[in-house]
């Protein structure tokens, strides 16, 4: 066995091992419980924003995951008659293995950040369509479906010479075309569920960032406005994430022997897919930069959002915000781009993505903690008319009363056990692929969908 897949076993192993154990220590929680056999979960809503860190981790994770595996799919899907365009032809199975990896932490975090996790089933058996929180659910099922349905028609291109029958089943499908009546077209069944998985991420996306942005505390504009922000956000977090786990994994990786008149594949420097990820990480960076102003906008110009805006500008997250969002995130990563586009470079695309996945982080935990921030008085009021809160508004200002109250935001121990644990199962859910499956374009299945 050779030295590196050694290395990476022991990777795979150790992660799964310590990222397991720490989630098995959040579902006990309680280690005297746990160990007199009652198992007990701390309820993780009851701090003065109950919506903290890991429904911000489920938001960041989920959203790049499908991110992910949108950006990588597309290029199959308008590739696919003419795959030598296709710049990530030789990674695009990588890359929805990429995709699914990183959704599992996400869906860790949503099991743990409900109000009972035990009773998580219950978000499909008594279905509220009027939900959106119940809606992310469904869509998570959806996209895993999606993407664990691409991953093994990709497989199936690569078991043609298998004859079990799992292997023989996977390259029919993968063969295999659908007529299309609408269209008058025929089209592959790869094209399709590739097609499926693109449609069920942007409307998961869609419905994530309609959480935030039709919270009581928001006025109307900020629900579409949401919408768009979180589907921007899976193409510049995807495209992150693929420029900083492609040129790690370039680096590590050997050529794989082939036929007996070739000794090696060599595997030339992978400009061109480094130059595509900085162009397309440049575009995504500039219209997250424009959604930040609109933001702003919105905001500021706003007479009920702009204790909001203010939070953000100029008080209590201004640094944050500042530094956070706008120098992390959107300066030093159209610097590092454009560095790399005109220079291609593994390492300048890599800090790239760091920058970007950083400031990605800092907005989805301000669109998280932000409308949660302030609670308004005058919104309760019992003598103001229907519609109006002008009278409580103005007896407030006589008064000298506040109209609003701050909530802190604080991350609780709950919280930060099932964040840690998530990631590290990742990272060793990630090489265990890398590790098994044929993930790579001159790779072939040798046993059944395995390497």
């Amino acid at each position: 066995m050779k030295r590196s897949t050694i290395a990476l076993l022991v990777w795979t192993i150790v992660f799964i091992l310590i990222g397991g154990g720490i989630l098995f220590y959040g579902m006990s929680f309680n280690p005297i419980a746990w160990f007199n056999g009652f198992v007990t979960f701390q309820e993780p809503n009851d701090e003065p924003i109950p919506w903290g860190l890991l429904v911000i981790g489920y938001m960041f994770f989920g959203v790049i995951g499908t991110g992910v595996s949108t950006y990588n799919s597309l290029y199959e899907l308008f590739n696919k008659n003419h795959e030598d365009k296709n710049p990530f032809k030789s990674i695009s199975l990588r890359n929805e293995w990429l995709a699914l990896a990183v959704l599992i932490p996400g869906w860790i975090m949503v099991f743990a950040s409900v109000y009972k996790p035990a009773e998580a089933m219950y978000i499909y058996l008594s279905f509220r369509d009027t939900s959106r929180i119940a809606w992310n659910g469904v869509l998570y099922v959806l996209v895993g479906i999606g993407i664990i349905a691409e991953i093994l028609l990709l497989l199936g291109e690569k078991t043609k010479n298998q004859k079990d029958p799992c292997s023989r089943c996977l390259s029919w499908l993968s063969s295999r075309s659908i007529s299309i009546p609408v269209i008058r077209k025929t089209l592959s069944l790869v094209i399709l569920v590739v097609g499926y998985a693109i449609v069920a991420e942007v409307i998961l996306d869609a419905n994530l960032g309609s959480v935030f942005g039709y919270l009581s505390t928001w006025v109307d504009e900020f629900g579409p406005f949401m919408s768009i922000l979180f589907v921007l956000l899976s193409f510049y977090g995807g495209i992150a994430m693929i420029s900083f786990i492609t040129p790690i994994y370039n680096k590590f990786r050997k050529p794989a022997k082939v036929a007996e008149k070739v000794e090696a594949i060599k595997v030339d420097p992978p400009n061109g897919m480094y130059k595509t990820l900085a162009r397309d990480g440049i575009l995504a960076t500039i219209a997250i930069g424009f959604s930040m102003l609109w933001w702003m906008w919105l905001t500021a110009t706003n007479q009920e959002t702009r204790p909001w805006a203010d939070l953000l500008l100029f008080s209590n997250y201004s640094i944050i915000f500042w530094v956070g969002v706008v120098f992390v995130g959107l300066i030093m990563p159209l610097i590092l781009y454009g560095i790399a586009y005109n220079k291609p470079n593994g390492g300048t695309l890599m800090a790239s993505a760091v920058f970007a996945l950083l400031g990605m982080f800092t907005i989805v935990s301000l669109a998280d903690i932000i409308p949660q921030s302030i609670t308004w008085y005058y919104t309760i009021s019992p003598i103001s008319p229907p519609n109006s809160n002008w009278v409580y508004e103005l007896r407030s200002i006589f008064n000298h009363g506040p109209l609003w109250t701050f909530l802190p935001f604080s991350v609780s121990y709950y919280d930060i056990v099932w964040f840690v644990g998530s990631v590290l199962l990742l990272l060793g859910v990630y090489t265990l692929g890398v590790l098994v499956l044929p993930l790579e374009e001159d790779e072939e299945a040798k046993h059944w969908i395995f390497k």
